[in-house]
């Protein structure tokens, strides 16, 4: 019986310790000294960008171990463009002049919770192009920055723009701490909603747009433009806030836009 027990025991802790074994994960990052220019994040599937003062562009992301191929240790990943996975988790990061490339090479990357960290004098520029999008969120940004994505949801928070950024199966959600007067402001889904947040104080021309949906919002525009259309041919809003400022437009083609001033 003791023998049974014993035995019993043993697998279990045996077990245990594969699942473990299993289930560990390690952090590896990629940096390259690089505080001006553009950033240009190509491809990648689920990514937090964060803007921070510093010096290095900094690509972070979690990596299970029971994901490492046995067979391709002392080799890198290469895929059709010639680049390789100069990273340890499926995307390559490589300059050309001013600008620096971060680009996702394979169709699922080898990673989880990937984190881009940008000196906050770099430009921003995000491109996706396939279905396999999940989150798009951007962090703590006052650079400028362009969103052109299908299907990501994006989420902006602690941004001021200038900014343009669409998507075409994805929502929008941006919280603005402040709004900069130095560039035009466009957010812009087709298929989904957009939800704006803006401090009291932002000056701006703004633009509403919903063709088939409806707009909301808090903040009293002063419309210049009261359009011809009728209940049931959408809503376009056109007027000035805080006596106006810098161009502002908010559209979904196909769903609601909400409009709300911060609290």
């Amino acid at each position: 019986m003791k023998t049974y027990i014993y035995l019993v025991l043993t697998l279990a802790l045996m077990c245990a310790s594969t699942s473990s074994m299993q289930g560990q994960t390690a952090k590896k990052e990629h940096k390259t000294t690089m505080s001006t220019g553009t950033l240009s994040i190509i491809d990648l599937d689920d990514v937090l960008v964060e803007g921070y003062n510093g010096s290095e562009v900094v690509v972070s992301s979690m990596v299970a171990e029971s994901e490492e191929n046995e067979r391709a240790k002392g080799l890198k990943l290469m895929n059709a463009m010639g680049l390789d996975d100069n990273t340890g988790f499926g995307i390559a990061v490589y300059q050309e002049g001013t600008e620096l490339f971060v680009r996702q090479i394979s169709k699922s990357c080898s990673c989880s919770d990937v984190t881009i960290q940008v000196p906050k004098g770099m430009k921003i520029n995000v491109s996706h192009s396939n279905y396999n999008a999940e989150n798009l969120r951007i962090k703590n940004v006052s650079s400028e920055l362009e969103i052109t994505t299908n299907h990501h949801d994006v989420r902006l928070e602690d941004v001021t723009g200038p900014m343009a950024v669409k998507t075409v199966y994805g929502s929008i959600d941006a919280i603005f701490t402040s709004l900069s007067q130095t560039g035009s402001v466009s957010l812009y889904s087709v298929y989904e909603l957009v939800d704006v947040t803006i401090p009291s104080q932002s000056k701006m021309n703004v633009t509403l747009s919903a063709p088939y949906g409806s707009v909301y919002s808090n903040i009293n525009v002063d419309v210049s433009d009261h359009g011809n259309g009728s209940w049931n041919s959408g809503t376009t809003i056109k007027g000035s806030f805080n006596g106006g400022g810098v161009e502002f437009s908010v559209k979904s083609a196909y769903e609601d836009v909400y409009l709300r001033q911060a609290n």
